[in-house]
């Protein structure tokens, strides 16, 4: 059966099509939430996002539009997870790209050439003071909003926004030389 066919009886709350999305699209679902969570989620928190994700689908289905199944059910599981990530607490708020970001365990592939990004981005990263590494760290990879992160580091908003502005063209700079 096609994803077309699913979506029409998943919008006529036939309760089989959404098992046969779970069964078709777990794998796929649980692969984006833990790739995006690098390590910071535990399994029991990777499968209650799944969970959630699939519940959207079943309590939303005439948001999706034929044609669009797999790509609603990624964006879904991609907001859900960075969703669950803002609302895991770093351990006593402090953030260490050492052990959170790019420790090998929790690379998306074993390729040479993600190590050295890896290795480029810790060393550009290393350039920043504080607080802006903290601030890039949170906000690109704890997916913390701007207000979050001025609240938490007791800074004005819009410093915080240009803070983010310019370490994002600091980075660009640091990756163009390095060829990327």
């Amino acid at each position: 059966m096609d994803d077309n066919e699913l979506l029409h009886r998943l919008k006529k709350h036939d309760e089989s099509a959404i098992e046969e999305i779970m069964e078709r699209y777990t794998p796929y679902v649980s692969t984006i939430i833990y790739n995006l969570s690098r390590g910071k989620m535990s399994t029991p928190d990777i499968e209650e996002t799944a969970a959630d994700v699939f519940f959207t689908i079943w309590s939303e289905p005439q948001k999706i539009t034929e044609g669009s199944l797999k790509g609603f059910i990624a964006a879904v599981a991609k907001n859900k997870a960075k969703e669950k990530i803002r609302r895991l607490k770093p351990k006593d708020n402090i953030i260490d790209i050492d052990d959170v970001v790019l420790a090998d365990e929790y690379s998306l592939s074993d390729s040479i050439e993600n190590k050295v990004l890896q290795q480029d981005l810790k060393q550009a990263l290393d350039q920043f003071g504080e607080p802006d590494r903290e601030i890039i760290i949170r906000y690109y990879y704890y997916y913390q909003t701007a207000p979050k992160i001025a609240e938490l580091l007791d800074l004005k908003l819009e410093a915080v926004k240009s803070k983010i502005k310019r370490a994002r063209t600091k980075l660009k700079s640091f990756l163009k030389e390095r060829g990327y």
